[in-house]
């Protein structure tokens, strides 16, 4: 008998599990968004877009389901000292810019820099799950107000 309580506890509990990571509306739109954005929105501007479409959505939904995109790996979010988290889909290793007047986040390209990675775990038997570089300054647009 203990046994059958056991294979019921473990199979709600994996039920529940798959209720926390199941596609609602929210994460739908979440994710659209952010695959249609150029920007790397703050979830206040994400609540912002998501609430025309749901009126009834909060911030702290928005919050939530933005955590656990980004504990499955579809999400990574970007955090500086200005106290901005930004969000984007998951591209996997790259590298930004980010303006200090503007608060503009950009792309950047170092394919060199990649292979760090490999250079690392080889060097000193390591693994290297994640990394993060940013560079600080101004852009473009910034520059020509000066």
């Amino acid at each position: 008998m203990q046994l059958g309580i056991i294979l019921n506890v473990m199979v709600k509990s994996s039920k529940s599990k798959q209720n926390l990571f199941r596609d609602t509306t929210q994460r739908q739109l979440i994710l659209e968004y952010l695959h249609r954005s150029l920007a790397h929105p703050t979830a206040q501007e994400i609540f912002r877009i998501i609430k025309k479409t749901l009126p009834r959505v909060s911030l702290s939904t928005i919050y939530r389901n933005l955590i656990i995109l980004e504990k499955q790996g579809r999400v990574s979010s970007l955090s500086y000292s200005k106290n901005f988290t930004r969000f984007e889909l998951n591209h996997g290793d790259h590298y930004h810019f980010i303006c200090e007047k503007c608060d503009k986040v950009e792309h950047v390209n170092l394919d060199p820099l990649l292979e760090l990675n490999s250079q690392l775990a080889r060097r000193h038997d390591l693994v290297v799950n994640n990394h993060q570089l940013t560079f600080f300054g101004f852009c473009q647009n910034c520059q020509k107000k000066k």
